[in-house]
């Protein structure tokens, strides 16, 4: 009988350690899990903080290709228009470094430039580009031709 309560209870102790290393393999997986949201949480603040600050690159490039202008060209330039421009493109324009470097080029020689033109030029994926054309589109910027796929700028900045 004593024998019997013995085995009973450490029926029981085993019973027990089992479910504790079932509770410990289980935290053991959740604790994994989190650890690969939190590498992707990091990873994505990471390309954010990088896109951030090649916008600011890019924005002060545009403010010392705005200032060279300036100073060659007779004709003034509103810094209201180029103040409204940069709030576009930062606030209104999620990510605006694809957004100035086709505005960049639809400041050249041509007229119209086509969305496939625009992607090469830029090196920026045609996806990105045909968004970043309805961006600016949407927000007055450029016309885009659905059928040709062409993209002229609404009104030039820089004379």
């Amino acid at each position: 009988m004593t024998q019997n309560k013995l085995q009973t209870a450490f029926d029981m102790i085993k019973s027990y350690v089992e479910q504790l290393e079932q509770q410990l393999q289980e935290k053991d997986q959740q604790l994994k899990e989190s650890q690969k949201q939190f590498e992707t949480l990091a990873a994505e603040k990471n390309d954010a903080a990088e896109k951030l600050a090649k916008m600011e690159k890019d924005m002060a490039e545009l403010s010392s290709v705005y200032e060279e202008l300036q100073k060659k060209q007779e004709s003034r330039i509103d810094f209201q228009e180029v103040f409204r421009l940069y709030i576009i493109l930062t606030e209104q324009v999620l990510d605006g470094s694809a957004h100035i470097k086709i505005l960049s080029l639809l400041h050249g020689a041509k007229e119209y430039l086509t969305k496939d033109e625009l992607a090469k030029a830029s090196g920026i994926r045609p996806a990105a580009t045909l968004r970043a054309i309805f961006d600016l589109r949407n927000n007055g910027l450029v016309e885009y031709d659905d059928e040709t796929e062409r993209v002229k700028l609404v009104r030039r900045l820089f004379e």
